[in-house]
Formats: structure tokens, sequence, C-alpha cells
């Protein structure tokens, strides 16, 4: 099922073939932005779970899914410091330099990890690059991707509308395979 558009902000998630309830959600999923692939969709047996709920999170907090702390930073410079409040990090390599105690560290999660992307959302993203979400007030949800080169940051752009028409489906979507499964909606 492919739930949005694939040129501007798309959700595709299927169920695996041949699962007998009582069962919970397992598949395939990716998300589209600009016609550009986030996840592998050829992983079998991925729990769902974790992206629904990484997603009905998401939903809730578009389009104000902004801090002013992030005003004057480019796309790089967001992604740098995202991944330096979140996980101590530059791409895959782990920053000396920091300092926090585990209750900083706590608190720069509950106030930045809302715009944690994909990461640790299920196995079919564990082989991606990280990404974040922002959305600057009266502007376009942006997803910033961390390529492997750690020193380029992909920019992705999809309207509020889109994107939340997407996250509304898939949830839906999700709800009712639950049901259909389970017997119980997540």
């Amino acid at each position: 099922m492919l739930f949005g558009t694939k040129s501007e902000f798309a959700i595709e998630a299927m169920i695996e073939p041949g699962l007998v309830p009582p069962s919970a959600v397992y598949g395939r999923m990716r998300v589209w932005c600009e016609n550009t692939s986030l996840g592998d969709f050829s992983n079998p047996r991925c729990s769902l779970y974790p992206a629904y709920l990484g997603f009905k999170r998401l939903g809730e907090v578009l389009p104000n899914l902004w801090l002013d702390d992030l005003s004057d930073l480019s796309d790089e410079g967001m992604v740098d410091c995202l991944d330096r409040l979140l996980y101590g990090a530059r791409g895959h390599h782990v920053l000396e330099e920091d300092d926090r105690t585990a209750v900083e560290c706590e608190l720069d999660w509950d106030k930045y990890g809302i715009f944690n992307f994909l990461t640790n959302w299920g196995e079919q993203f564990d082989r991606e690059p990280k990404s974040f979400i922002v959305c600057p007030p009266g502007q376009h949800v942006k997803v910033l991707v961390r390529t492997y080169d750690v020193d380029k940051v992909l920019s992705l752009r999809a309207s509020v509308s889109a994107t939340t028409d997407a996250i509304r489906l898939y949830l839906k979507w999700f709800d009712d395979s639950a049901v259909s499964l389970f017997g119980a909606a997540g």
C-alpha cells in the first residue's frame, strides 16, 4: 500500500504474506520524500509497530515541529546539532568532547528527540543513515538525511498537508491491520 505520493511524501507498507492470526503487524516499509526512498523494502518480517509509534507521535506535533534554537542554523548545522544532542555523534563518529552527564543527555532527548526521524523505528531503517525531521513555522516539512559521507546532508521537502495526510492514512491502515491480525488496535 502506498499512502501519499512518492514525489512529495509517502509511506509505503505491506503486511508480510502468510501471517496467520493472531499476529502482530509484520511486514515491509519505506518512506518516500521527493522521490527518494528511505528504508529497506526488501527486508521481510519487520515489526511495523515502532514506526507506527513514531508516526503517531509525529502526526500529533506537525506542523509545530520546531524550536527557535534551530532558527539560525543551516540544514547541515541542524543535523550536526541534533546528531550531537541526541546521539553524541557526528554521523557514525562518536564525539569525544561530549561531557554531558546522563541527566543532561536525557533532558536533551526529551527536548530534541521529537526531531528524530526513522532512526530506531524498526529493522527496515537499520541500514539507513540518520535522519531528522523539522517544520519551520509557515514552511514545508524538511527531512534531513545525514549521508554516509558525513559532510553531506540531503535536504528533502514536503508540504505539511501531504505529510500529515500520508501519516493519517498509514495510521488508519495499521490500526485496521492490527484488528484483523490480532483483534486490537495499536
